[in-house]
């Protein structure tokens, strides 16, 4: 008979254990948490300007709803924290904008810098190349004049009687 109960009491307490609520595998992450998280990190001194407005109301919700948690009203409290969460998201997506345009007009800079740079080189290369031009034109040019005003040497005369000419 002991025995007996005992196995009753095993199936009974393992059925307790299985039908016992559990959180479910899928299950969406509490907003109440998440907003808690993104508001504690989002609300720094450094992205507090940026974002103000999105994390004050995000923190305003966060605070209705432990009010609404106080009074009981669990539907509400519940709303309440999403729509934290949502401005809470609001307000990283914002920060996440304004650094990505910070980056954008760096880079814009830097482009824009670099492009001057190139047209300052290529119009020292062009200046180069006219200066190289000029200076093969002016050469031509004196190699003949050099050549019509060179005076023709005198035609050198036999040497008489085998003598060759002194130096």
């Amino acid at each position: 008979m002991k025995s007996a109960f005992r196995t009753a009491g095993l199936t009974l307490a393992l059925s307790a254990l299985w039908l016992a609520p559990r959180p479910a595998l899928g299950a969406a992450p509490d907003p109440q948490a998440q907003a808690e998280a993104l508001i504690r990190r989002l609300d720094v001194a450094e992205t507090r300007s940026r974002i103000a407005e999105p994390l004050t109301k995000a923190k305003d919700a966060q605070r209705r709803a432990q009010n609404a948690r106080g009074a009981g009203d669990l539907k509400h409290a519940s709303e309440l924290d999403t729509l934290a969460l949502l401005w809470a998201q609001v307000a990283d997506d914002l920060l996440t904008t304004a650094l990505a345009e910070q980056k954008l007009n760096d880079v814009q800079k830097k482009a824009s810098d670099l492009e001057r740079r190139a047209l300052d080189t290529q119009a020292l290369v062009e200046q180069a190349i006219a200066r190289r031009g000029r200076a093969q034109q002016n050469l031509a040019e004196t190699e003949s004049k050099s050549k019509s005003v060179a005076p023709a040497k005198p035609a050198e005369k036999p040497h008489s009687k085998g003598k060759a000419p002194r130096e």
